[in-house]
C-alpha cells in the first residue's frame, strides 16, 4: 500500500515566476552500472537495463595499444547482437576509440548527427556534450579482464522524483505499460525541453501537451514543460492544431500548479495562439488541420483530401478537428484571463467559446446518423471527427451515448499521438472496459508491442508499418502515463494546485489497483480492491477530495487524511483512519 505519510513537496521555488525566465533546467549525468555482460569472443556485450540518453565511459588498464570499437544500441537483432541496420531512426551508432597505454578512464566521442546540426534541432550543453539514446553497448577490442564496475552509461536527465509516484494493479500489462510511460518521462528530459524524439530532437506544442500530462502525473516538476514553453513561442511550429495546443498546455500548468505564472508572462502570446483572424462569421475557423500524424492513421478524414496549400493538412476548410481545437483553446485561454484579472476578456473569449459550441453542432452532427461529420460539405464520418467533440465536452448530453458508441467500434482508429484524447473522451464518458482494453491489448497497435519489442521509451508510431522512419524514444507516446493517473486511478483537480481533489477511479476490469500521483500540496493515494469493494485513499494537507466510488453516480467531500469507504452500491460515510 502507498498510504506513508509523505512530506509534502516544496515546490515553492519550482512554482515562481523568476524561474520561468531562465535559459536552462539543470541537468543531472547519472553513471549506471551494468545488468549485465556477456563476453563473445573478443566483444563484450552490455545490457544496462533501460535505455537513456547518454555516453558511455570506460575504466580502461595500462598497456592497451589498439583500436577499441564501441557499438551503442537501443534494439538487439534477432541473433542477439545490436542490431546495426534496425528499422527507422531507431538508434545504433559506432564509435572509434583509441585507450592511453597508460590506462585511465575514457568517455565516448559520439559524432553529431547531420540533422541535429540545423538550426531547429536542440543542442546539448557543452559541458555534457553529445549524447545518443542507447539501452545496449558491445565493446569490440576490450581487454578480456575488464570488469563490470569499469562500464558506465551516463544518463542524462533533468531532476526527476522517481519515488513521486507509483501504481500497481492486477494486470501485469498495465503495469508494464505504466513503467513504460514513467521512464519515458524521465529520459527524455535530457535537453531540458520536450523533443519529439532522436531524428530531429525539435519541441512541438501537440507532443508538448501529452508530454506535460505524463510527466506531472508521474513527477510534478513544471521546469522543463515551462522552458519549453517558452522555447516554442520563440521556435513556433506550423499545424494549425499545433497553434492551438498552446493555450491547453498553459492551462494544463495552471490546473496542476496553481499558477498561472504562464498566462501573467505571456498572455498575448496565448491568445495570438488562437488564430481567431481565421473565424468565420458564424465563428468556426476557416483552417485544415494535421487531425493525426502520420497521415495514413486518420481514418479516413475528409477521404484523405489533402489542402493544396498545406499537403501536410487535411481539409474540408470548415472541419471538426480544427475547431474542436478552437474550441477547447477559446476556453482555455478564457480561464486563463480570468486567473490574472482579465475579467472583461475572460466574458469575451468565453462568449465566443459558447458561439462556436453552438456553431459545431448546427454545421457538423448529422442527425440521421448521429454522429460528427468530418467538415462542411463532408460525408465521411471518422473516429477524429467524433472523439475530439467527446474529449473536449462538445457533445450535447442527449447525443454522448451515441457518439461514445461510435467512437469504441472504430478501436485504435488512430496514432499514438490521438490515443490520448482517444483514452481521455472513452474514460470521460464512462466507457472504462473499452479504454483499458485499448491499453492493455497486446496486439501490433499497443503499448505491450513496444515492451515485447525491447523498447524501454515509447515509440513516434505503434510500428514501422504505420510510419518506416519511427524513433524508440518519442514521449507523445506515453499516453498512459497520464491516463493511468487522472481516469483508472482517477486523480483530477477540482481546483488549480489540487486545493480541491477529485478521486473517481475507474477500474474496469482490474480486481484490485492502487497508486499515488504527486501534487503540489503532497501525493494522493488511492487502492482499489474490487472484491471488498473497498477504497483506501489519502487527500494531502491543506486540500480536501469529492470522491465517486466505480459505478457510483454520487459524490461525497472529505477533509485531508486517510480514509477508508466500502460499499456495493453507493458512497456511505468514510471510517477516518
Amino acid at each position: 500500500m502507498f498510504f506513508r505519510r509523505c512530506r509534502p513537496l516544496n515546490l515553492a521555488l519550482i512554482f515562481s515566476g523568476t524561474l520561468v525566465a531562465q535559459p536552462l533546467v539543470p541537468l543531472t549525468t547519472t553513471p549506471i552500472p551494468p545488468v549485465h555482460t556477456e563476453l563473445r569472443g573478443n566483444v563484450c556485450f552490455v545490457d544496462f537495463g533501460q535505455a537513456f540518453y547518454g555516453n558511455l565511459e570506460l575504466s580502461l588498464p595500462p598497456g592497451l595499444t589498439k583500436k577499441i570499437t564501441v557499438r551503442l544500441g537501443e534494439k538487439l537483432a534477432a541473433n542477439g547482437t545490436i542490431d546495426r541496420k534496425p528499422p527507422g531512426s531507431v538508434n545504433f551508432r559506432s564509435v572509434d576509440l583509441m585507450p592511453d597505454p597508460a590506462g585511465g578512464t575514457v568517455r565516448l566521442a559520439i559524432p553529431p548527427k547531420k540533422f541535429h546540426l540545423g538550426a531547429a534541432s536542440v543542442k546539448m550543453p557543452v559541458e555534457i556534450g553529445e549524447v545518443t539514446p542507447f539501452r545496449y553497448a558491445e565493446i569490440e577490442g576490450a581487454p578480456a579482464n575488464l570488469r563490470t564496475d569499469a562500464i558506465r552509461q551516463l544518463a542524462v536527465y533533468a531532476p526527476f522524483n522517481d519515488d513521486a509516484a507509483a501504481f500497481s494493479s492486477s494486470d501485469d500489462t498495465l503495469n508494464a505499460v505504466w513503467a513504460l510511460c514513467k521512464h519515458t518521462m524521465k529520459a527524455t528530459t535530457a535537453f531540458g525541453v520536450y523533443i519529439d524524439g532522436e531524428r530531429e530532437r525539435i519541441p512541438y506544442e501537440g507532443d508538448v501537451y501529452i508530454n506535460l500530462l505524463s510527466h506531472y502525473a508521474v513527477d510534478l516538476d513544471p521546469r522543463v514543460a515551462r522552458a519549453t514553453f517558452a522555447h516554442l513561442l520563440r521556435k513556433p511550429t506550423w499545424p494549425t492544431e499545433w497553434s492551438l495546443h498552446m493555450p491547453i498546455v498553459a492551462e494544463a500548468d495552471y490546473e496542476a500548479t496553481g499558477d498561472p505564472v504562464l498566462a501573467r508572462t505571456h498572455f498575448d502570446a496565448i491568445k495570438a495562439k488562437l488564430l481567431m483572424s481565421k473565424a468565420g462569421p458564424d465563428g468556426l475557423l476557416r483552417a485544415s488541420a494535421i487531425v493525426d500524424w502520420p497521415a495514413a492513421e486518420r481514418d479516413g478524414y475528409n477521404d484523405g483530401v489533402v489542402d493544396p496549400k498545406q499537403k501536410k493538412q487535411v481539409g474540408p476548410e470548415v472541419n471538426t478537428v480544427a475547431n474542436a481545437f478552437y474550441y477547447r483553446a477559446l476556453r482555455a485561454t478564457a480561464r486563463l484571463a480570468s486567473a490574472i484579472g482579465k475579467h472583461a476578456e475572460a466574458r469575451e473569449l468565453g462568449a465566443k467559446a459558447d458561439a462556436v459550441h453552438a456553431a459545431f453542432n448546427a454545421a457538423f452532427f448529422d442527425a440521421a446518423r448521429g454522429i460528427y461529420i468530418d467538415g462542411v460539405g463532408a460525408a465521411h464520418a471518422s473516429l477524429h471527427a467524433n472523439m475530439f467533440p467527446l474529449a473536449f465536452d462538445l457533445v450535447p448530453t442527449e447525443r454522448r451515448a451515441g457518439v461514445a458508441a461510435f467512437v469504441e467500434s472504430r478501436g485504435m482508429a488512430c496514432s499514438v499521438y490521438g490515443a490520448q484524447y482517444l483514452l481521455d473522451a472513452l474514460y470521460l464518458n464512462g466507457n472504462s472496459d473499452t479504454a483499458l482494453s485499448l491499453m492493455t491489448n497486446r496486439g501490433p497497435r499497443g503499448w505491450w508491442h513496444m515492451i515485447e519489442s525491447g523498447s524501454t521509451m515509447t515509440w513516434e508510431a505503434w510500428n514501422a508499418q504505420a510510419k518506416p522512419n519511427l524513433t524508440w524514444n518519442h514521449a507523445w507516446g506515453a499516453a498512459p502515463g497520464n491516463i493511468i493517473a487522472r481516469h483508472v486511478l482517477g486523480v483530477r483537480p477540482l481546483e488549480p494546485g489540487y486545493t480541491r481533489i477529485l478521486i473517481a477511479p475507474q477500474p474496469g476490469s482490474l480486481h484490485w489497483m492502487k497508486g499515488k500521483v504527486p501534487t503540489p500540496r503532497g501525493p494522493v493515494s488511492v487502492a482499489w480492491n474490487a472484491d471488498a469493494t473497498r477504497l483506501e485513499f489519502e487527500v494531502p494537507a491543506g486540500a480536501t477530495a469529492r470522491v465517486v466510488l466505480p459505478g457510483a453516480t454520487t459524490s461525497q467531500d472529505f477533509s485531508a487524511g486517510c480514509h477508508v469507504v466500502v460499499s456495493k452500491n453507493r458512497l456511505p460515510s468514510s471510517t477516518k483512519r
